[in-house]
């Protein structure tokens, strides 16, 4: 045995000590990272098999799984996604996750499921998917930009800005997104004095964000909104005006704009007069003309689109429902019938 095993104080011995030492750690790590990959596999499935049995309205587990199949089913599950037909496109993402066994091969199915819960309003389910990719991908750029969505829709904005750090520190601009985290949890914040909010809006309001500003500031101190109102946005906030209770209305502002003026006239609060003002919106100066003409029974109707997917929508929004863009609201004003008055306001 002496002279098979080199002496303790030979350097051969050192080297041999180190390789075993080395063999040892190289066969714990490979035992642990399977053992580690495979609780995670459990873990999912778990997650999966909890949502499973409610969810999936497709009779597609007893279609034979093939790899030639996954292409084409994603594709169908994003398509689903997209129409609105939420369930059919869970139950694909399913079948799909359950029957790849590699993590990297299924993550982008992954994030499809998530973002099809994040559509159909389950948003702790996506916030569990979302955090369960991210314990396996932590620089996953898409679900972190998700994941914010989900808790900015929670109201949970310390969550949201905590997802922001991770993608600034991947160099990704989120200046943007800061700004619509800090400006909503001024809004939604209860405890703060109506003063203060008015003062701290009326600084965002020079940096952006000027319509869910302009918006609060009505409802907060009036006065303060109208001496805010910048005639080149009031396009933007079209809606906003024209809702307006009549008690709200600044006339002397009001006289004082040919814009604002013309506005109030279509809507029947002015008098109308031989020079009535052009305000350069095609529906407003429309319907002053029909005044003109005695037809005293149109009124505006309201959509709004996204100037970043030109999706359109029948209620307004501050965040695209379809893209999640910031500030990308479009309103689109059609004149129609008028109707009863309901004291309807968006105050």
């Amino acid at each position: 045995m002496d002279k098979i095993l080199p002496a303790y104080n030979d350097p051969l011995f050192s080297i041999l000590i180190i390789t075993i030492l080395i063999l040892v750690v190289a066969t714990v790590s490979y035992l642990m990272g399977n053992y580690k990959e495979d609780m995670q596999r459990k873990n999912l499935k778990t997650f999966l098999g909890k949502i499973k049995l409610d969810e999936c309205t497709l009779d597609i587990d007893k279609l034979p799984f093939e790899t030639t199949l996954i292409t084409p089913l994603s594709l169908l599950a994003k398509t689903f996604s997209t129409q609105g037909e939420y369930q059919k496109s869970i139950s694909i993402y399913l079948y799909l996750i359950d029957n790849i066994q590699i993590f990297a091969q299924k993550e982008y199915l992954l994030e499809g499921l998530g973002e099809t819960y994040l559509k159909a309003g389950f948003l702790k389910r996506s916030e569990s998917l979302f955090l369960e990719i991210l314990r396996k991908h932590p620089r996953n750029k898409t679900v972190l930009y998700y994941l914010e969505i989900v808790y900015e829709l929670l109201n949970e904005y310390n969550k949201a800005k905590e997802t922001l750090i991770p993608l600034q520190v991947m160099g990704e601009n989120t200046s943007s997104i800061e700004a619509h985290l800090k400006l909503s949890t001024l809004l939604k914040d209860k405890t703060l004095k109506e003063k203060y909010k008015v003062e701290k809006l009326k600084k965002i309001i020079k940096k952006g964000s000027y319509r869910r500003v302009i918006q609060e500031l009505f409802r907060l101190d009036n006065q303060s909104a109208w001496r805010l109102l910048e005639t080149n946005k009031i396009h933007s906030i079209l809606d906003i005006l024209w809702f307006l209770p009549s008690s709200n209305l600044n006339f002397d502002i009001i006289l004082s704009s040919k814009i604002l003026h013309s506005i109030y006239i279509a809507k029947g609060l002015l008098p109308l007069n031989d020079n009535i003002p052009k305000s350069g919106i095609f529906a407003i100066d429309a319907i002053n003309s029909a005044q003109k003409g005695g037809s005293f029974d149109l009124d505006l109707n309201f959509s709004y689109g996204c100037n970043q997917c030109k999706q359109h929508f029948p209620i307004a929004f501050e965040r695209c429902p379809k893209c999640y863009a910031i500030d990308s609201i479009q309103v689109k004003e059609s004149i129609g019938k008028k109707r009863a008055n309901t004291g309807f306001s968006l105050l």
